[in-house]
């Protein structure tokens, strides 16, 4: 699905100004297979209705082969702040649409956004990786073959692994793009055949858990405290928030 294609389905099945779509998940990490479904995410800008009613809109909008979610716009810095995974990696993605000036502001200030609350990033990458070890054995609707495979779902195992790597890769490299990104280059095809090898059943189930274990045994000893005591961009922040207000008003005609 091409990015234009998103933004015209969710307008049709919203009826809302779309304000930013862009391509998230593995086509955008270069972690896909060719059965990849092709996965985004959207803000919209809030109708009168919303902003009465003190609602936040949300939508799954799913096909054959994608799935979109659908978010209130207004959302969005809070996402950023927060350092939600997904919410970062929209800034990462060369399929987007960003329009009224978001682009220039969102991707052009992407690397000093990823960075604008590094407490919130080490927390909710952690955070993120131990989610998804509770669904390990589990698997989901599009995993159950690999749990059959492999005795459990390694898609997430790679996953869970990522997130404690990305805090690893973004430390050292000191870009965020190459940690969450998986590029031509010889260290982004390196990282790439590493996490592909994980969801290729590298690991047992036991050696899935001890490794995760022992990631986040060694970042919390070797980045811990570097993410922890990093003063956040509160300047950043409340740039994007004034910039989404203003792009909210101007949706019913004021300036």
């Amino acid at each position: 699905m091409r990015i234009d294609e998103a933004v015209e389905m969710v307008r049709e099945q919203t009826g809302k100004a779309v304000a930013v779509c862009s391509l998230t998940g593995s086509r955008n990490q270069n972690l896909n297979s060719e059965s990849s479904d092709h996965d985004m995410i959207a803000f919209v800008v809030p109708t009168l209705d919303d902003m009465y009613g003190r609602s936040e809109y949300f939508k799954e909008i799913k096909g054959k082969g994608f799935e979109i979610n659908v978010h209130d716009l207004r959302k969005l810095p809070d996402l950023l702040w927060r350092s939600n995974p997904s919410a970062l990696e929209l800034l990462f993605s060369e399929e987007r649409h960003m329009s009224g000036g978001l682009d220039t502001l969102l991707y052009g200030n992407r690397e000093r956004i990823a960075g604008m609350n590094l407490p919130y990033l080490y927390n909710s990458s952690v955070g993120t990786c131990r989610h998804k070890m509770k669904s390990l054995e589990k698997g989901t609707i599009s995993t159950q073959h690999l749990v059959q495979m492999y005795g459990y779902d390694t898609k997430q195992g790679m996953h869970a692994l990522r997130m404690l790597h990305l805090l690893e890769w973004y430390a050292d490299d000191g870009r965020f793009e190459t940690a969450i990104r998986f590029d031509g280059t010889d260290k982004g095809k390196e990282r790439r055949e590493f996490l592909l090898s994980v969801r290729n059943g590298k690991f047992t189930l036991n050696e899935m858990k001890d490794a995760i274990e022992n990631k986040i045994k060694d970042v919390e000893e070797r980045y811990k405290e570097r993410y922890m005591n990093a003063e956040p961009d509160r300047e950043m922040i409340e740039t994007i928030r004034t910039k989404v207000k203003e792009f909210v008003l101007r949706g019913y005609g004021r300036e």
